[in-house]
């Protein structure tokens, strides 16, 4: 089986001589019997790791993974929910050199084998409620090792500690594999060296000035960059405590952040959503992470807002907020100073201040951005134009100085030789009263290529009719004429994928059902 290779560095970077271990052990002498994990289990009793104790069962668990004949450049899959399992198996294969595959826990068996087949993995580690222990994919494995849901670790795995192999440290050295989400193609095998997570964990921790008195809450999946890259790594490199719970649960979020006096957490849309309708106890956050400015968040909460953007390519965060210094609402941030950013047009020239374009971000590769697509050489060097990474992202440089968000390149509709953004109708759409969600797509169309058509969310709404027109009538007002919808669709939920995105590809065959339907012979 071939063994993954890592990335080439400049002779002098910030991580020389470290990687995700010596940062691990400098944090064990520093302070061994500070709590580094707090497991908040939905059943059972909570339980503490001091960082001493992590890596006790790190080294316990690297030994296991040896025993088993996992060395430098294998690929392992991890195929867990946020638990001290994962982070365990992840450590320890950074420990061996060896490369953690963070799968999604939904993903179905065709979507493993995928993973397996880009990534050449040599053994799995699961959950057996997740469904897929007994696949046929894990099945062709070289060994699978399954989680004990009583304890959230993998006593599968655990060796004697002191048989664990030792390397020197390599920063360029292939770490883990995140896998992008995707909802019409395969996913993208994203390749992090040590030398990025280092670099999400001092960045992170630098612009949101994290301590090691920081309390990280953690409940949104470690197997995308949010999770890990945004949180649980910063609150590392600070020396801090990640409380941890499997998922994200409404009914316990307070409950669990005012009983380990939570300071940090990140926000994401459900959350945020399911949060505004519950009564605001007494507790001990300083700042929460979101994609941009909510002063209505910092007024309800007592904290502030952290906005930042970021993508699984980036690591972490080339455009954040100043926590003494708050943007305009609904801002991204400012461009960090350690990344280049460009806004371009489609050929990759600079637009205007003011004009809308595609984000571009130069950083170094293996570094400050991605190594590559595992396997794929040729979707690597498309993703990066005259040296700068595409992000897809189209942004707006505000007078300001802060960047807003203005939607995805990919998201545009094509309306009679017409660019149009969605996030452009979207905006109008959601600013009527009683919608609650709005999502536009493009619907093929026989004379003008496509057409926009919206979906929506308004649970409250006494006249679905009225709403209709009371939308059409705001698009006509505020956008071109080859802007506004030519249907309004009301559903109870907007499908989602990863992260609670929404998903487009769904509305889109969505609407395409929807127009045959109201074009059959039985509907006329």
């Amino acid at each position: 089986m071939p063994r993954i290779a890592g990335s080439p560095l400049p002779p002098v970077h910030p991580f020389v001589g470290m990687d995700l271990t010596t940062v691990l052990a400098e944090r064990v002498r520093r302070h061994p019997d500070h709590p580094m994990l707090i497991w908040e289990p939905a059943d059972g009793a909570p339980r503490t790791w001091t960082y001493a104790e992590f890596a006790h069962d790190v080294a316990a668990t690297a030994a296991g993974l040896a025993g088993r004949g996992v060395g430098p450049g294998d690929a392992v899959i991890i195929h867990l929910d946020n638990s001290p399992g994962f982070l365990q198996v992840w450590f320890a294969c950074a420990r061996l050199g060896a490369v953690a595959i963070d799968v999604n826990t939904r993903y179905a068996q065709d979507e493993l084998a995928h993973a397996v087949e880009i990534t050449g993995a040599v053994g799995i580690v699961t959950d057996p409620r997740l469904g897929l222990a007994g696949s046929s994919t894990a099945a062709r494995l070289g060994w699978i090792a399954t989680l004990d849901p009583a304890t959230g670790t993998v006593p599968d795995l655990f060796g004697d500690p002191a048989d664990a192999p030792t390397r020197a440290p390599d920063p360029g050295a292939p770490l883990c594999v995140q896998l992008t989400s995707g909802t019409t193609s395969r996913p993208k095998a994203v390749l992090y060296t040590h030398a990025n997570a280092l670099w999400a964990g001092q960045l992170g921790a630098t612009t949101w000035r994290l301590s090691s008195d920081a309390v990280q809450f953690v409940y949104a999946p470690l197997f995308h960059t949010h999770a890990l890259c945004w949180q649980f790594l910063p609150t590392l490199w600070a020396g801090g405590t990640t409380v941890l719970v499997a998922k994200f649960s409404a009914s316990r979020f307070w409950e669990v952040s005012v009983r380990n006096g939570c300071t940090h957490t990140g926000l994401l849309g459900l959350p945020f959503t399911l949060l505004a309708e519950q009564p605001v106890p007494a507790h001990s956050y300083r700042s929460w992470i979101f994609g941009f400015e909510y002063p209505q968040v910092d007024a309800r909460y007592g904290l502030r807002v952290l906005s930042a953007w970021g993508m699984t390519e980036v690591v972490t965060t080339p455009i954040a907020g100043d926590l003494d210094n708050p943007g305009q609402p609904l801002e991204m941030g400012r461009a960090a100073p350690a990344y280049e950013l460009r806004i371009a047009d489609p050929t990759g020239v600079p637009v205007a201040p003011g004009e809308t374009g595609e984000l571009l971000v130069r950083g170094v590769r293996g570094l400050s951005l991605f190594a590559e697509y595992l396997g794929d050489p040729k979707a690597t060097a498309e993703a990066f134009l005259d040296g700068y990474f595409r992000t897809g992202d189209l942004v707006t440089l505000m007078p300001t100085g802060g960047l807003k968000f203005a939607g995805r390149a990919k998201d545009m509709l094509k309306v009679s030789g017409e660019n149009v953004a969605a996030a452009e109708i979207e905006r109008v759409i959601a600013a009527v009263a009683g919608v609650t969600a709005a999502a536009v797509v493009g619907r093929p169309d026989r004379f003008r290529g496509e057409v926009p058509v919206a979906f929506i969310t308004a649970p409250d709404v006494a006249s679905p009719t009225d709403l209709t027109d009371q939308i059409l009538a705001a698009c006509r007002a505020q956008l071109a004429d080859f802007k506004v919808p030519h249907d309004v669709y009301l559903v109870d939920e907007l499908p989602r994928a990863t992260l609670d995105k929404i998903s487009k590809g769904v509305l889109r065959q969505w609407a395409e059902q929807r127009a045959e339907a109201a074009s059959s012979p039985a509907t006329r």
